[in-house]
């Protein structure tokens, strides 16, 4: 069972579950926050989740949607509490990921442009040494 209140005040609008937010109230709970969301509101929107005991995988993909929409989510329990730190923590390596990789693929870029430019030296430079197989061999000793 889900109970949902909404109290609208001057400085917040507050959507508060109580409950369990798995299974078929995922569903209630979706159409309520439709409901909700599609009214304007003036303050901040604070997501109430101290009374819900349990939270499935569709019930935490629901909150990662209101989180991502711009709520804020509140909690007591140490379950709810990991939850909650688990979605704000979702949107973050988003963002430092994307500067990650962007980075990776610049240093790449600057190591593929300096190795052509050292094969371009040795091409366009002299030409190769030859080596006998004895040289080599010799060479292969003092390098290792």
């Amino acid at each position: 069972m889900l109970r949902i209140t909404v109290l609208n005040e001057a400085r917040e609008a507050i959507f508060k579950m109580e409950g369990k937010l798995a299974h078929e109230w995922v569903e209630e709970a979706n159409k309520a926050w439709t409901a909700f969301s599609s009214i304007p509101q003036q303050g901040r929107v604070v997501i109430d989740l101290s009374g819900v005991s349990f939270v499935d995988e569709p019930g935490r993909e629901l909150l990662a949607q209101m989180h991502a929409s711009g709520t804020q989510l509140v909690g007591s329990s140490p379950m709810i509490s990991a939850l909650i730190e688990e979605i704000c923590k979702d949107d973050r390596p988003r963002r430092e990921s994307w500067i990650q990789n962007m980075l990776g693929l610049l240093f790449m870029l600057l190591l593929s442009v300096a190795m052509a430019s050292d094969d371009a030296r040795v091409v366009l430079g002299s030409p190769a040494p030859k080596l006998v197989p004895i040289r080599g061999v010799e060479l292969c000793h003092y390098h290792n």
